[in-house]
């Protein structure tokens, strides 16, 4: 039980929502944050939101920086008071959006809005009775995907929405390639390096994509400053250890890649990028390839290339099902449970993608490119009602 309640008060001449996201443009919770930033005030009646968590300010392009800014002041403020008061609630009179962590749990559980919002993109499909009994004092939960959504309210969760991520047609649509690999086959895979994101399966697709075919290039952006979270990969055999986080948390992801069978040459790893700088880098691929095993989102990254008109493989299942159709994307349907034995966690409704399929896949894109290329157009059209304002703007009718 909190020691006192101590009480936030803000006016009441305006509509505020606090948002306890990390600003962050190199992670998906991050970029959700920015946009909710960006676009509330845009396409609402509310002011600009009330941030919680302290955010990375010198990687945003300075136009956001500069709009983020005046945020900081008051932001600073309210750090301090939390800091202060970690064994005490502290209550404001505006709605917050809380961000889940595993089993419904709230990074700030002292924070105490109007109204209290739940953002949830779990894939742990093992909830425990202490987190039902979380789930029950939210408001509302905000699902990230149909699949999450069905998963909570399977357990009799009835107060969920469903609102999907976005995408931000400014950055992310169809454009000229720079064409800098002319003579190569390009393909990119993104996402945070862990066994949830099948990672493995990409390296062990390309190692034999690459014996036929020694022009194909595979451009990673897997950065992962945790490295607890990447243990696990390793569990189906397709790649030995996990890569090396040095003490300027640079991962070396390319040296990994080399270690289990990728020649040098075969190969390029982004390392940290920003949001903004992803663009012009999706559209130099001929292919995305996603064979994730469990997505309690839609796929943020996935749903880029797509805007982005690059053909893109997924695998069907879980948050993934929300953008797959046969018109705009290429799916991976021989899904067979993936049981992570490494992880004391539920994964029911997790697929494990067919390795042939997926190379088979590969191959008819490499031997049909124009074919490709219209199913890539089809996708950025398809993606362009998938905009954070109108995302934002669904989430604002329930607030």
């Amino acid at each position: 039980m909190p020691n006192q309640i101590i009480n936030i008060e803000f006016s009441d001449q305006v509509k505020l929502l606090g948002i306890s996201l990390t600003i962050n443009p190199i992670i998906g919770w991050g970029n959700y944050a920015l946009n909710l930033a960006l676009q509330l005030p845009r396409i609402s009646n509310f002011s600009p939101v009330v941030l919680f968590a302290p955010h990375r300010q010198e990687l945003l392009n300075p136009l956001h920086r500069e709009i983020i800014s005046q945020l900081v002041t008051q932001q600073q403020q309210i750090q301090k008071i939390m800091s202060e008061n970690q064994a005490n609630q502290i209550s404001l009179n505006i709605p917050i959006l809380h961000a889940l962590n595993a089993q419904l749990v709230r990074k700030y559980s002292n924070l105490i809005g109007s109204q209290n919002i739940a953002l949830d993109f779990s894939v742990d499909t093992n909830i425990s009775p202490e987190a039902l009994l979380r789930a029950r004092h939210y408001d509302l939960i905000i699902a990230g995907s149909s699949w999450n959504a069905q998963m909570l309210q399977s357990y009799d969760i009835k107060n969920v929405q469903t609102v999907l991520q976005g995408i931000d047609p400014s950055k992310f649509h169809l454009a000229p390639k720079a064409n800098l690999f002319k003579d190569r086959f390009v393909i990119f895979s993104g996402g945070k390096l862990e066994y949830r994101k099948g990672q493995d399966i990409v390296v062990e697709v390309f190692k034999r994509f690459v014996a036929r075919h020694r022009e194909a290039l595979l451009i990673t952006s897997w950065y992962n400053a945790w490295p607890s979270t990447m243990m696990g990969i390793q569990e189906k055999g397709y790649v030995q250890g996990i890569p090396q986080l040095t003490s300027e948390k640079k991962l070396l992801v390319k040296q990994w890649l080399i270690a289990n069978g990728i020649n040098d040459e075969n190969c390029i790893d982004l390392g940290i990028v920003a949001n903004d700088l992803l663009p012009p880098i999706m559209r130099e691929a001929d292919v995305a390839i996603f064979p994730n095993r469990a997505e309690g989102g839609t796929n943020l990254v996935a749903m880029e290339c797509l805007a982005c008109g690059v053909p893109t493989i997924l695998s069907a299942n879980t948050g993934h099902l929300d953008l797959i159709k046969d018109e705009h994307s290429y799916s991976l349907n021989s899904q067979t449970p993936a049981n992570p034995d490494s992880f004391e966690i539920g994964s029911d409704g997790w697929g494990e993608s067919d390795i042939e399929e997926v190379l088979e896949t590969l191959e008819h894109i490499y031997n049909h490119p124009d074919q490709a290329k219209n199913k890539g157009h089809k996708a950025a059209t398809f993606m362009q009602d998938w905009t954070w304002e109108k995302q934002i703007t669904r989430l604002s009718n329930f607030l």
